[in-house]
């Protein structure tokens, strides 16, 4: 199954004419956004779309659009006012189980169960009423949460592993459970007579498990696999979940794992068993048809561990896969190709953040910014400033925090800084990036011959009209950036190069040169003194940032233009 396109008509929470394109993702989509964004109503509405799909008494609220693909059909369908049109391969035509997926599995790591009692429970709560039919049933959306990591774990090694090693290495090397040496099993054997008056598959398996009826058996791993050998995997996984998951009406109340030789699988950590549960409901669960639904899969899990979860998707993207996420460290292992990311409008409905917007701050940042950076900084609504590198914002951030103390009329700047690389990283931002309502993007240059170069190929200049200090002015609009150079301090006798370290004292600047210097060849060059300022500016003192009220009064002259 590969998603194609999802476009919400009328309002669901925050999504209102709202468009999701998966068609460029490969099976894995990456929902970032800061919280309120709207990256898990966004799960919650493709549940509610399914759940009606499966089921008209779950019909969805609200109108929408749905594209996807399943075994070589395309399938659109309209939701409007109630009536569905469907249509595969672009004729009309009604919905039926080979067009809809497999299964929709969901899962979530916190606490809240709003996903579960609002789209999951109701599928649930008639898989349990069905299990005690001829046939063992299939619940077509499936919420599987910490309830199941024991039956995970079991599941995973009733595999071969000597035959799936990937399995095998996953347990050892990732979990590391090196054996599982023993299963006990705790019975309701009232409760299993009261099934057994209309015999169904659940009872078969519980006999064929335990056939004298005990309260508690001990099996080891060999044996557990001998008396279970006439299910595939995905069966044993399925009968397991049918007894010991109905809430009320359990068969078996406890499953118990000995491992690594006395120990408790109980001890694995809580990330240990989150990864348990993915790669569960990737291989066992669910199959290439099968849509996944991973509401923030790595909360608890250790960082040094995250990247696994990466693995995993990448390794099963032949489901369709979609996880919620706050972690940089997650985001930044995945390709760009995988990530959307989402914000807000003005009335706080949810957005899908321009591709071009990301690729131009991906470009300028190098790749160095996280995906989460670029979502954040995407999102801001403060003034954006573009400098030629890191030490100019270093000394910008720090001489504002000073100057704020003793100057009020600084007191609402705030700005988002963006290393721009010089006159490429501008024209690119001229030419594509739009700022939000009320937002300036002012780009700052030193008054030096490199300076000087970028501004007049910003503005396209040639050598018979160059741009220079005489009649450049204080500051110059190319599209919807405003362009300066930094305006040289009081009583500077520099010459015509300025710089913004110039904005230092002299003694400062004195100092930093006479202490690397040794001999002619120790002669410290430009960047590395830049890098020295740099690493020591946070410890200088207050009175060494007076001059920088220059640059932070040019802006607000700016602000007000």
């Amino acid at each position: 199954m590969r998603l194609q396109k999802l476009k919400i008509i009328t309002r669901f929470k925050n999504l209102e004419n709202f468009e999701l394109d998966f068609s460029d993702k490969e099976g894995i989509t990456v929902l970032i956004g800061n919280n309120g964004s709207g990256k898990s109503n966004i799960l919650e509405a493709i549940s509610s779309i399914f759940a009606g799909l499966f089921n008209n008494r779950f019909n969805p609220v609200f109108n929408y659009e749905l594209n996807y693909l399943r075994d070589g059909n395309v399938i659109n369908i309209d939701f409007v006012g109630g009536v569905y049109t469907i249509r595969v391969n672009g004729n009309i035509d009604n919905i039926k189980p080979e067009y809809l997926p497999t299964q929709v599995i969901s899962s979530y790591s916190g606490e809240e169960d709003r996903l579960w009692q609002n789209y999951y429970l109701p599928f649930y709560e008639e898989y349990i009423r069905a299990i005690k039919g001829a046939t063992l049933p299939n619940s077509n959306l499936m919420y599987i949460n910490k309830h199941y990591w024991n039956i995970a774990l079991l599941a995973l090694h009733f595999y071969d592993l000597e035959v799936f090693t990937d399995i095998r290495d996953f347990c050892k090397q990732t979990i590391g459970i090196q054996s599982l040496n023993n299963i006990q099993l705790h019975f309701d054997i009232g409760r299993l007579d009261d099934f057994l008056r209309t015999p169904n598959p659940v009872t078969n398996f519980i006999l064929t498990l335990n056939p004298e009826k005990k309260e508690t058996i001990e099996l080891t791993l060999e044996e557990f696999r001998q008396r279970m050998d006439y299910l595939s995997e995905i069966d044993m996984f399925k009968y397991l979940t049918a007894a010991s998951m109905p809430k009320n009406d359990k068969l078996i109340t406890k499953i118990e794992i000995n491992i690594n030789n006395n120990l408790l699988s109980e001890t694995l950590s809580e990330g240990e068993k989150k990864l348990l549960l993915l790669i569960t409901i990737l291989e066992v669960a669910g199959d290439e048809n099968s849509l996944i639904l991973l509401d923030e899969p790595d909360s608890h899990i250790h960082l040094s561990r995250k990247e696994e979860i990466q693995k995993l998707l990448t390794k099963y993207e032949n489901r369709e896969n979609i996880i919620t996420t706050h972690s940089p460290t997650l985001t930044h292992n995945f390709d760009f190709k995988h990530i959307t990311m989402l914000t807000k409008n003005a009335v706080n409905d949810s957005l899908v953040e321009k591709k071009e917007k990301q690729e131009i701050i991906y470009e300028l940042t190098q790749g160095i910014w996280s995906y989460q950076e670029q979502n954040i900084f995407l999102n801001s609504k403060n003034d954006i400033l573009l400098v030629e590198g890191k030490s100019d914002e270093t000394f910008l951030s720090k001489a504002l925090e000073v100057l704020k103390l003793t100057e009020p009329r600084y007191a609402d700047l705030i700005f988002e800084f963006l290393p721009c690389g010089g006159a490429e990283g501008v024209k690119l931002m001229t030419k594509k990036f739009t700022p939000k309502v009320g937002q300036k993007i002012i780009a700052l240059f030193d008054s030096d011959q490199a300076g000087w170069n970028s501004i007049n190929k910003v503005f396209e200049r040639t050598d018979a009209n160059r741009f220079s200090s005489r009649d450049f002015g204080r500051f110059r609009k190319q599209g919807d950036i405003n362009i300066a150079i930094f305006p040289t301090r009081p009583y500077y006798k520099g010459g015509a190069n300025f710089n913004i370290e110039d904005y230092f004292s002299k003694a400062l600047l004195t100092k930093y040169v006479l202490t690397s210097f040794k001999s002619l060849d120790t002669i410290v060059t430009k960047d590395k003194f830049k890098k020295s300022l740099d690493q020591d500016c946070r410890s200088f003192p207050d009175k060494e940032f007076k001059f920088f009220k220059g640059v932070f009064d040019l802006i607000l002259e700016i602000k007000a233009s």
